[in-house]
Order: C-alpha cells, then sequence, then structure tokens
C-alpha cells in the first residue's frame, strides 16, 4: 500500500494507467487549474475522504492505490476521458463500496467518500463545468454532503457574512471572493454548525474548495456536528 510519501506518484500513475489517460489533459496541467478553462473534451476527477478515518481508493485492474487520510483527504483533479466508465472500490478495513463514475466533457467531479447507516461506505458525485474565470480573486466552492444539513451555508468565520447560501445536499455553490485570509464557519438552518476551518492566505487567481460533510462519533476526526474540509483545486502533475 503506498504511503501519503508516494501519493504523487500514486496520483500520476493512477491518471496515466489505471483511469485513462486524457492527451489534452497534459497540456492543461502545464497551466493553473481552471485559468483558460477546460478543452471541450478534458474531464478531471478526484477522491475525498469525508469520513475521518483512513480510506484507500483502489483503481480497477488495482495496479496502484492511493491513501487519503486526515492529513491528506483529498487527491488533485485526475485527467480522465471524457463519457468513459472509471470503475473501482473505496475501503476502509473491512468496509468497500465500488466506484463508477463518467464524467462529462469540460466537466470536474468529486467523488466524495462517507459512511452509511449500516457503518459501511458509500459515495457521492458532485460535478462542475466552470464557466468564467477572474484572475484578479479566489474562487471557492462550498459543497453539502450532509442531508441533516438543511439550508446550508457557509460563513466568514466570526462574522455575519455569508460566502455561499441554502446549499442543499449533494450540490454545490461557487464564489469568487477577494484574495485574503480567511476563515470560514459552516452552518446549517442558519445556525453555526461544527467548527470553524482556517483556511490561511487565499491566493489570487486559485481556486479552492469546502465541503461540508457529516460528524463523526469517534476517531481521530470526532465531531458533535458536521465537519468541514478544504481541498484545494489543482491538477494532479
Amino acid at each position: 500500500m503506498k504511503s501519503i510519501a508516494t501519493h504523487g506518484a500514486a496520483l500520476a500513475l493512477a491518471a496515466l494507467v489505471l483511469y485513462g489517460y486524457a492527451p489534452h489533459a497534459a497540456q492543461a496541467a502545464e497551466t493553473q487549474l481552471y485559468e483558460t478553462g477546460p478543452s471541450d473534451d478534458a474531464s478531471f476527477l478526484r477522491f475525498v475522504n469525508g469520513t475521518g478515518a483512513p480510506v484507500t481508493v483502489i483503481p480497477e485492474n488495482r495496479q496502484a492505490r492511493i491513501v487519503l487520510d486526515n492529513a491528506k483527504p483529498a487527491t488533485d483533479f485526475l485527467p480522465v476521458k471524457a463519457r468513459t466508465a472509471i470503475a473501482g472500490t473505496v475501503e476502509q478495513a473491512a468496509a468497500r463500496a465500488a466506484v463508477s463514475v463518467r464524467v462529462d466533457a469540460g466537466a470536474f467531479a468529486t467523488v466524495v467518500v462517507l459512511a452509511d447507516a449500516a457503518g459501511g461506505l458509500k459515495t457521492v458525485t458532485i460535478a462542475e463545468k466552470p464557466d468564467d474565470f477572474n484572475g484578479l480573486k479566489a474562487s471557492l466552492a462550498f459543497y453539502n454532503l450532509d442531508p441533516s444539513c438543511t439550508q446550508a451555508s457557509l460563513m466568514a468565520a466570526g462574522r455575519n457574512v455569508a460566502i455561499a447560501q441554502d446549499v442543499a445536499a449533494g450540490s454545490l455553490k461557487r464564489r469568487d471572493i477577494n484574495a485574503v485570509a480567511l476563515a470560514v464557519q459552516g452552518a446549517c438552518g442558519g445556525q453555526a454548525a461544527g467548527a470553524p476551518l482556517d483556511l490561511g492566505q487565499l491566493q489570487a487567481g486559485k481556486r479552492y474548495s469546502v465541503l461540508l460533510v457529516p460528524g463523526n462519533a469517534s476517531g481521530a476526526a470526532a465531531s458533535a456536528g458536521p465537519r468541514l474540509i478544504r481541498a484545494d483545486d489543482t491538477l494532479a502533475r
């Protein structure tokens, strides 16, 4: 099993050998993500661990695997062939769930691994197609992966300023914001939920994601309410 120290090599192998490398994506990987928008036939996929305990992502032919833990909960975006079935499994101890995804041309898909009600694993896939780019701003997306969080919102921590509001479960909203130092707070039904997340200094021209996932009753990431996870929107190289 590959450790986080070899995470980059695993990503490269997964992108080039296992998932089907898209030639046009090689050019995209040389530039900042979304800077000019994806080419018509380029598609990208990433995995995010929303469980709070280590998860292993295993492509269908099992030639490589990627371990996601609390220190590194998300992969970069991997280039994949558009509208082509991408299959594999995600595993955590004895629990496992099958993954089968097709990504539309020009889309960036995020597969989030979550715990299910029976103590196993499940995945939720959310995709977006970028429509613009502002190099003078930072771009921040808010994903809601917690069905129990109604009227999910992302707020600037300590201030009554909404970054994204009323995000339905299984969806996202994105907006351009000033490139400043920022901490964020999740909210459900107008009330703060979970702990704030310090994003540090955001950079102009870069894109970021914050995912709200269900809390965990135990483990290193135990929380009484929903948790926020940061994932920078960068391409695997």
